[in-house]
């Protein structure tokens, strides 16, 4: 099992750019894969993909481009999020545990990534408080009106 971190990046002219310096940073060519589209997309459904990638509202303008990179230690980890910074990453997903030939398909890399966004917990609960000498010390309440 291996750990990927998943970038998206505004334009597929990127790819190049991206590729040199993550090869300049100590990846193979193995060790990342860059998701190009052989074909032109309408714009509207670049933005569907954006949109259930990534659950933003934005229109895209331009052809996205999606790049994964299997990241190994923290050394690694640090260097692909360099890489992505430099090159303007719009959004990024660190997953853990998957099988990098896996990665190879971008439409199962959109599934883990749609997944995960469903199964976010968007509110808190509520945490009260208690003496620490009466016993328990903390009471969560999860949609319960006081």
């Amino acid at each position: 099992m291996a750990t990927i971190i998943t970038g998206l990046f505004n334009s597929q002219s990127q790819s190049k750019k991206i590729s040199e310096d993550l090869e300049h940073a100590g990846f193979n060519d193995s060790d990342y894969i860059v998701y190009l589209h052989t074909e032109p997309i309408a714009k509207e459904v670049k933005t569907s993909i954006w949109r259930s990638f990534f659950n933003d509202e934005a229109s895209l303008e331009d052809d996205s481009l999606a790049v994964s990179v299997k990241v190994t230690e923290k050394d690694s980890i640090e260097k692909a999020n360099q890489v992505f910074a430099d090159n303007k990453v719009i959004h990024q997903n660190l997953i853990e545990n998957i099988e990098f030939k896996d990665a190879q398909s971008l439409d199962y890399i959109k599934r883990i990534v749609a997944l995960r966004a469903k199964s976010e917990i968007y509110s808190s609960p509520e945490v009260k408080h208690h003496d620490p000498h009466s016993g328990i010390n903390s009471e969560v309440n999860f949609g319960k009106e006081e």
